[in-house]
């Protein structure tokens, strides 16, 4: 039998999408959404062209985050930065990535 979802169920479902990032199967188990409810949502709300609201993260300096390295996060494009990087080739390969998606 099929299950309706509910608005808030929808709205749950992609608020965690745009929280996590996690693959749509990955989101859809953990919120319990069936797979394809939950790659029909997703794609309707790429579609719409709704972006979510930019987040912003405190910057800590510590010796534990400068031996680990960070990762970089551009729309879907991770980027694993490890201690010693060199500044100015990040800072080209986002300038390069952030001007890719603009066209």
């Amino acid at each position: 039998m099929r299950r309706r979802y509910s608005e808030r169920d929808r709205s749950k479902f992609l608020a965690e999408m745009h929280r996590s990032g996690d693959a749509v199967w990955a989101v859809a188990t953990r919120v319990g959404v069936s797979k394809a409810t939950a790659y029909r949502w997703w794609a309707e709300e790429q579609k719409s062209g709704a972006a979510p609201a930019i987040e912003f993260a405190p910057l800590v300096r510590s010796t534990e985050v400068a031996r680990l390295g960070i990762v970089v996060e551009l729309g879907a494009v991770r980027i694993r930065v490890e201690a010693g990087f060199d500044a100015e080739l990040l800072r080209s390969v986002v300038a390069a990535l952030s001007t890719e998606k603009e066209s």
